[in-house]
């Protein structure tokens, strides 16, 4: 079920950062083919009237027009050219244009107004030729002794059309192809961010099975000892109120240590820094459980820096709280004649502990795992005392005073667990 509601999730979270992020490219892409399309244009214009002015001045001082100078204008500049001297058309205009452009001549004419009266200047009027999409036209009337020269110049846009429509395809091209990459990373990206949240739910959904079985064990002792002390003679009622008691007493610690850890994740833990001496503590702790190591018959060590040792900054209960659990899983997993040793000492800006005991040691695809809430190397469950959520807390409190801990090999075989705490901690 999960599964398929996560499926739907990211490709619905694929389609929308595709759509999104491909809507933005267009708008981009559409904005700036608009800004290439005037630029164009008007480098166009601008050119085209720089040839006009060029070609008017070259007619200013040319006292005779030559048909091959037309020819080589029209195949250069790719002009369509229609000279009038005075009312009097050039053969050359009917002998090299088609009906067609000569009526684009005289539209460009009518668009142009302009007027041949006593004038002593040339005047030209240079647009982009009304009705007709693709021309750039210009009219010039040029003064001369006698008639004036007039004349009329087309300038196709089809090849620069032809060019623009390329353009715009390779950018299509280029944005299709965008959002095709788009696609492929979002869908990855969108993998990626849902990762956490499916992990998250998986967890969610371990912990909540785990926990409904480390339940259902006590309450069916209790329910059970209840059951059977309605008919049980004196003796045995006491008996079965003791099993009841320390069922009880086992779901207090369950509730407890979930309650412990519902905090955490919600960053509901309290902080309460006190000045403390990393040497006075680890003695404390080593004195407390030094009774239960010689009842087991374990030998337990001590092993402090012989110079001085800054105080720190940490939550005192916290980190008994660490030290105890700690402890208390190597009690259980050292033999008897074993050894435990506990270990102290400052470098690098770190204060570092260390719990290492010569037990039967943790695999190294299970170093991280025993960190995992619930998890046991008992798998058969036969150590009611722990329910796998020990080193889970430890962990949890000390990330509270920003550290790390982790677990490694004792030289000979064994665990190490090592707490590593910046120094100077502060509230």
């Amino acid at each position: 079920m999960f599964k398929t509601m996560f499926k739907k999730l990211h490709l619905q979270l694929t389609v929308f950062c595709t759509l999104v992020t491909g809507s933005i490219l267009l708008a981009m892409t559409c904005a700036c083919l608009a800004v290439l399309h005037a630029d164009t244009s008007r480098q166009s214009f601008a050119s085209f009237e720089k040839n006009v002015s060029s070609m008017i001045s070259y007619l200013e001082n040319q006292p005779v027009i030559s048909h091959p100078w037309l020819l080589e204008l029209e195949r250069d500049r790719h002009f369509q050219v229609f000279i009038t001297d005075g009312d009097t058309p050039l053969f050359f205009n009917t002998l090299h244009h088609p009906t067609e452009v000569l009526r684009l001549f005289a539209l460009a004419e009518q668009q142009a107004g302009l007027r041949e009266q006593n004038r002593k200047v040339t005047e030209t009027a240079t647009f982009a030729l009304d009705q007709e999409d693709g021309y750039y036209a210009s009219v010039s009337v040029i003064p001369r002794e006698g008639d004036p020269l007039r004349v009329t110049t087309l300038y196709p846009l089809a090849d620069e059309k032809a060019l623009a429509r390329r353009q715009d395809l390779l950018f299509l091209a280029a944005s299709a192809a965008a959002l095709l990459l788009l696609a492929v990373f979002s869908w990855f990206f969108t993998r990626r961010m849902l990762l956490p949240m499916e992990e998250s739910r998986r967890r969610q959904t371990e912990f909540v099975a785990a926990a409904s079985h480390e339940m259902r064990s006590p309450l069916t002792v209790i329910l059970s000892s209840l059951s059977a002390m309605q008919n049980a003679p004196v003796q045995k009622q006491q008996q079965f109120a003791a099993n009841i008691q320390e069922e009880g007493h086992r779901m207090e610690r369950l509730i407890s240590d979930m309650l412990s850890l519902a905090n955490a994740d919600s960053g509901h833990w309290s902080f309460h820094p006190s000045q403390v001496e990393p040497d006075t503590f680890l003695l404390e702790i080593y004195e407390r459980y030094l009774p239960q190591a010689r009842e087991r018959s374990i030998q337990l060590d001590i092993s402090l820096p012989y110079g001085s040792v800054l105080p720190q900054k940490w939550d005192l209960d916290r980190m008994t709280q660490v030290m105890e659990i700690l402890l208390e899983n190597a009690l259980s997993y050292t033999p008897a004649q074993g050894r435990i040793g506990l270990n102290l000492s400052q470098k690098r800006e770190k204060t570092v502990i260390q719990v290492a005991d010569n037990g039967p040691g943790i695999p190294d695809d299970k170093k991280e795992l025993i960190f995992e809430r619930f998890y046991r190397m008992d798998a058969a469950h036969h150590d009611k005392k722990h329910f796998g959520l020990g080193l889970c807390i430890a962990r949890e409190m000390v990330r509270l005073h920003r550290g790390e801990i982790h677990v490694e090999d004792t030289p000979g075989g064994g665990a190490c667990f090592v707490i590593l705490l910046p120094m100077g901690r502060s509230s």
